[in-house]
């Protein structure tokens, strides 16, 4: 018998995926941080405030709070990103989850809703392939005809099984927001065909 059980959505789930969805965009956050910290501009810019603050001060004790600040101010806007995705996603889809995802007829299916997003302490035990089976054989149920999600530079393991299972990369693009350009943050646009 298998360690999980996959059914349906109840009413009685909502704030459960709302809460796991919340959580599943939040696990990123400390990975795309020191993506941030790696690039070029920001080590120049942190160098650039050390120097300046030390020059200034004469203090490097005040030059390596000038960078811890910094380096707050780049872990915020990391922050920001990841905000504006799960807030997009709480006010949009997963607001009213049942109209979203469960009315019959509907030509759009959501990406949150019909495909995983697992707790990260259950991460590599074979959920997230079951989920994605699951969810294939509801759009089959449904004549769904392509099934679409986003995902982001960071979720590498979510790649690989999406590859796995026959979605293809459609698109790629840096998330629209002014902290995501500025440290060039990629989403992945996935399709899967269900002929």
């Amino acid at each position: 018998m298998l360690w999980y059980q996959i059914r349906e959505y109840r009413d009685a789930d909502y704030s459960a995926v709302r809460t796991i969805y919340s959580t599943g965009f939040r696990e990123h956050v400390g990975i795309v941080y020191l993506l941030a910290l790696k690039q070029p501009w920001i080590q120049a810019m942190l160098c650039g405030v050390f120097l300046l603050i030390h020059i200034l001060s004469g203090s490097v004790l005040t030059g390596i709070l000038g960078v811890g600040g910094v380096m707050l101010a780049v872990r915020m806007s990391v922050q920001y990103i990841f905000e504006q995705g799960i807030q997009f996603g709480l006010r949009e889809d997963l607001l009213d989850i049942r109209n979203s995802y469960m009315q019959p007829g509907r030509s759009i299916v959501g990406t949150v809703g019909i495909l995983p997003c697992v707790e990260e302490s259950f991460g590599g035990r074979g959920l997230a392939k079951a989920l994605c089976k699951t969810a294939f054989e509801f759009v089959a149920r449904h004549n769904v005809k392509r099934v679409v999600l986003f995902t982001s530079m960071v979720q590498t393991d979510a790649h690989k099984l999406y590859d796995s299972i026959g979605f293809k990369t459609e698109e790629e693009f840096v998330w629209p927001s002014p902290p995501a350009r500025l440290i060039n943050f990629m989403v992945f646009k996935y399709a899967h065909r269900n002929d």
